[in-house]
């Protein structure tokens, strides 16, 4: 098996990086895995010494006898996550033509190296399969799914995998957005999977947040790609604890927990089981008080263009 690289973003979190590199080394295979570790710069003077305790964190000697080497790249200025992500990612992926993916508050099982890597040669070259994904939603399986993983049009940023030639398929200025913006069924196509995807695009090409993931799941969405994912997760995030970025301590509905009796995962291609979907699509409804609002907002938008033609 050819164990792939893995990619680990960190900033400002010194805890939760401890944790998750202690976990990625008590992998099976750690020590035949390459990291790459990219650690930003602080954003504020006030992130500057937690930013300094991760880097003496990952710059210890330990981790080196855990892996098969392990390469630190610093920051010099703040990029925020999505630039990290999108540079460290392609700087990796452009060396080994595969990557593992994970962020500091994604605390991994024992088997996720093998798991990973496993699923990466398994549907390289399964032409449907845009990304691997090591985390389950925690939504129901039926109980006569026979299989160890199910196929998705959506993944999750919470430890994924990928190829040089799927990842080459992301457009990230999102050149055609107007278009879509424009383009009703197109919206609605891209909402299958999750009623929220559209309006995050939006609020991306707005400058509102700032997305890796929203602009890499549109690139899948065009091209047909779909993700693999885990009928168990392999993944369990710590950081709904409200020290992240994105994550709050009061959103616990992605909440899961590793379980502690893995077997080895067999990998078979499967298509989109409706039940699945149907479960996995609910996790993901916008709640109406903030559809109203974000009607609202248009409405507002699109009187103030009015006034603005009208001058």
């Amino acid at each position: 098996m050819n164990i792939a690289p893995i990619v680990l973003f960190v900033y400002n979190r010194p805890k939760h990086t401890e944790e998750v590199l202690r976990s990625l080394a008590a992998c099976t295979y750690a020590k035949e895995a390459s990291l790459y570790i990219f650690s930003d710069a602080a954003k504020r003077p006030a992130a500057a010494e937690a930013v300094e305790q991760v880097r003496d964190i990952i710059q210890h000697e330990k981790w080196t006898t855990c892996f098969k080497q392990v390469t630190i790249v610093k920051a010099a200025q703040n990029k925020g996550l999505a630039k990290s992500v999108i540079s460290g990612v392609t700087q990796v992926i452009n060396e080994h033509g595969h990557v593992i993916v994970v962020e500091d508050d994604n605390r991994v099982s024992e088997d996720f190296i093998d798991y990973m890597s496993r699923a990466l040669e398994f549907y390289q070259n399964n032409p449907k399969v845009g990304f691997i994904g090591a985390y389950k939603v925690p939504i129901p399986i039926p109980k006569d799914y026979r299989h160890d993983v199910f196929l998705m049009g959506r993944g999750s940023s919470y430890s994924w995998a990928t190829w040089k030639d799927r990842w080459d398929l992301v457009d990230w200025d999102v050149s055609d957005y107007e278009t879509f913006r424009k383009d009703k069924a197109a919206r609605v196509h891209f909402n299958e999977y999750g009623e929220d995807r559209a309006a995050m695009l939006d609020a991306q090409m707005a400058g509102s947040i700032d997305s890796w993931a929203i602009r890499f799941g549109y690139a899948m969405f065009k091209n047909n790609r779909y993700a693999i994912l885990p009928v168990k997760t392999r993944v369990e995030n710590i950081g709904f604890d409200g020290s992240g970025v994105h994550n709050v301590a009061t959103d616990t509905r992605f909440l899961v927990k590793i379980d502690s009796d893995l077997q080895p995962a067999v990998f078979e291609d499967v298509n989109v089981d409706p039940r699945i979907k149907k479960s996995f699509v609910q996790l993901f409804r916008v709640p109406l008080k903030l559809k109203i609002k974000r009607m609202l907002k248009k409405r507002l938008n699109f009187a103030h263009k009015g006034r603005g033609r009208a001058l």
